[in-house]
């Protein structure tokens, strides 16, 4: 294969698993929730405006520390399309999670342990699970920990500062260097880009845009490739609101 192939290929991988781990990532909104749960909808739309499937979110709080969340996926004629469950017995950093494409019939996920992560997938209804196992790092982020690492350092990033972390990605059995950084400000609005941390594959790789609320640190809008495929089998860029009880 020459390079050009491989750097197609390499495109096409991360822009499916970059969108997934962010996907995952920002179905987390445990600030200013009230003591026993929180719930909140996305919507998602296509470039033409179109709906392509809601989100329903739940969050589960213990002592004040989240404990549980759950993402029910609903298509646009409201059936059900996939399922996002994740534990927290390690902290919010590390997001123990099993995730469901219903339509697709894939299924990836992380199980946190003391010393290590198990990773695990499978990739088609036919397809056997596949696992690998990394030592847990402090410096690693799994599942919708993510999120919760975002909200913690919105006062750092919407200074300016650039994080590098280490994204344990299950959908590849692997971990990645990734950044984050401010785009802008507007108003109460902090703008953050997830992107590889790379030079060279950054060139090559699509990026995420998130919008937050500095005020109440919710997760306002996500745009980029869906870790959902369509009914057609394929992962459209979409738009994602948010919006949550009062």
């Amino acid at each position: 294969m020459d390079f050009r192939g491989v750097t197609q290929l390499r495109r096409k991988s991360i822009r499916i698993d970059l969108a997934l781990f962010f996907f995952i990532a920002m179905n987390l909104s445990w600030f200013g929730a009230e003591a026993n749960g929180e719930t909140f909808v996305g919507k998602a739309v296509n470039e033409k405006g179109i709906l392509e499937y809601v989100e329903y979110h739940t969050v589960i709080y213990e002592n004040g520390n989240v404990s549980e969340s759950q993402t029910i996926y609903y298509d646009a004629n409201n059936t059900k399309i996939g399922e996002l469950i994740s534990e927290y017995s390690f902290g919010p950093q590390f997001g123990s999670y099993d995730f469901r494409d219903i339509r697709a019939q894939h299924q990836d996920g992380a199980k946190v342990a003391v010393d290590r992560i198990r990773l695990y997938r499978k990739q088609s209804r036919e397809a056997d699970i596949e696992e690998t196992y990394l030592a847990k790092e402090e410096d690693q982020i799994v599942g919708q920990g993510f999120h919760q690492f975002i909200v913690h350092n919105l006062e750092q990033i919407a200074q300016g500062e650039i994080f590098q972390i280490q994204l344990v990605l299950p959908s590849r059995l692997d971990q990645y260097e990734f950044r984050i950084r401010k785009r802008k400000i507007n108003g109460d609005t902090l703008y953050i880009r997830l992107e590889i941390d790379n030079w060279l594959l950054r060139m090559f790789a699509p990026h995420v845009d998130a919008e937050y609320d500095l005020k109440t640190r919710h997760l306002l809008r996500y745009e980029g490739i869906s870790n959902l495929e369509d009914a057609a089998g394929k992962h459209k860029k979409v738009t994602i609101t948010y919006s949550y009880e009062s």
